[in-house]
């Protein structure tokens, strides 16, 4: 059992000797004990010829060390009946185990010898590159997978935020001990690692964390400075031979940094963020064109965008995307009652809750609290900032994120008819 922040301890922030930041909050309603580490190095740090470096090196954390074989870690967590997991995403590396909390020096052991130790060995790497070409071709071979990649290339056109996290067929083939050794020692930095652990500890522990484990090496870790490009919309065909039209539509959105974006999850809460949404109900309900019609939003330290996608036959397309730019031009215009903005931001309160109601989704509600704003923002401050955005703030995020002007179209099917949209 997860709960609430109010009635959790506040979490506590340290700095080992050497920069590694380590965070803990303490859970004593719960015997799960879930660690994190976490590198503030992704897909986006990667220069020409790296793509999908971060990822791969992620990959080969798992593949043995110089002290356990791949099957020995995954063994040693498994058998105590807990899970080693992890994920690549534009800005971040993160490995994280969860276990019983009389097992945690165990988690921790295991993390520490994963990322100080690794075994990077010739042919375990030929091996993870027969992997992950086969991940990036079942991403192909996924539409409704796929068309998310091709929109973000769009959107951060030229830019390495719009370039798939899993790199290239060529980019992965290209790997070596050299190179994967050398973008590990450049991102395996003190100061670019924190840990964060969520679940009762001792406080032997929690010094064992901070003072001898995760002896990360000192050194600044240099990032690449190339700024994001003035946003041009655009609109683009992908010419495949497949039943349904996959379809994005939007544009640029806010980053994490910016106040915006608690309007921004509003809207995109009322816009396409469940069955009773705007475009759930249009799209779906009443014109039978979509199974599938959702809004998201993705979002970095600098910038970040606002999708909708949805996969129809390709005869409705057209159709289907003038309704959701009426959709989009009826919420600009400010036909929203208050008593939608009050449900729609129950909705969103009630979701941000429940999500966080395992112990990995609070690990990494706080380093992601430690990453993006130094310092941890609480469940009752969120609420309080969702309670907050009015119908003009909801309207000023709309004039911002959904003029049809402004807006990127990017479909995948077999047919541009009714699109006006350019082929690739």
């Amino acid at each position: 059992m997860i709960s609430t922040s109010s009635t959790l301890p506040r979490a506590k922030r340290y700095v080992g000797d050497n920069g590694v930041t380590v965070l803990h909050q303490d859970n004593p309603f719960s015997r799960a004990f879930c660690i994190g580490v976490w590198v503030k190095t992704g897909s986006r740090d990667e220069t020409v010829g790296e793509e999908g470096l971060s990822h791969f090196l992620e990959h080969m954390l798992f593949k043995g060390t110089s002290n356990r074989s791949a099957f020995e870690i995954s063994q040693a967590i498994e058998k105590v009946g807990g899970s080693l997991d992890a994920f690549t995403t534009k800005e971040q590396i993160c490995v994280y185990a969860q276990v019983l909390n009389s097992h945690a020096d165990l988690a921790v052991d295991i993390l520490d010898d994963m990322f100080l130790n690794p075994a990077f060995a010739p042919a375990q790497i030929e091996l993870e590159k027969q992997v992950i070409l086969e991940e990036i071709q079942d991403v192909m071979d996924s539409p409704d997978d796929v068309i998310h990649d091709l929109f973000a290339s769009e959107v951060f056109a030229g830019h390495p935020l719009g370039k798939p996290i899993l790199g290239t067929p060529e980019s992965v083939a290209s790997f070596d001990v050299e190179r994967l050794t050398r973008y590990a020692g450049k991102s395996f930095r003190a100061d670019n690692v924190v840990v964060s652990v969520f679940g009762s500890a001792r406080r032997r522990l929690m010094r064992r964390i901070r003072d001898e484990a995760f002896r990360f090496p000192t050194g600044t870790v240099k990032r690449g400075s190339r700024r994001l490009g003035k946003y041009e919309p655009s609109r683009r065909h992908h010419r495949r031979k497949l039943h349904h039209q996959h379809l994005c539509i939007g544009g640029r959105a806010c980053s994490y940094l910016d106040d915006k974006r608690f309007a921004l999850g509003v809207l995109t809460a009322l816009l396409g963020g469940g069955m009773s949404s705007r475009l759930f109900q249009r799209i779906r309900e009443e014109l039978g064109f979509a199974y599938s019609v959702f809004t998201y939003t993705e979002s970095a330290r600098d910038s970040g965008l606002i999708g909708t996608y949805m996969a129809v036959s390709p005869t409705n397309a057209g159709r289907a995307v003038r309704e959701v730019f009426r959709e989009l031009k009826k919420i600009k215009n400010g036909e929203v009652s208050g008593e939608e903005l009050h449900d729609t931001k129950e909705q969103l309160k009630g979701k941000i809750l429940l999500g966080l109601e395992t112990s990995s989704a609070r690990m990494m509600r706080i380093a992601r609290n430690e990453i993006y704003y130094g310092r941890q923002i609480g469940d009752k401050e969120i609420i309080t900032r969702i309670n907050r955005v009015s119908r003009d703030d909801l309207f000023d995020c709309a004039t911002d994120v959904l003029d049809s002007a402004r807006n990127t179209i990017v479909s995948l099917g077999p047919s541009s008819s009714g699109l006006g949209i350019t082929r690739v």
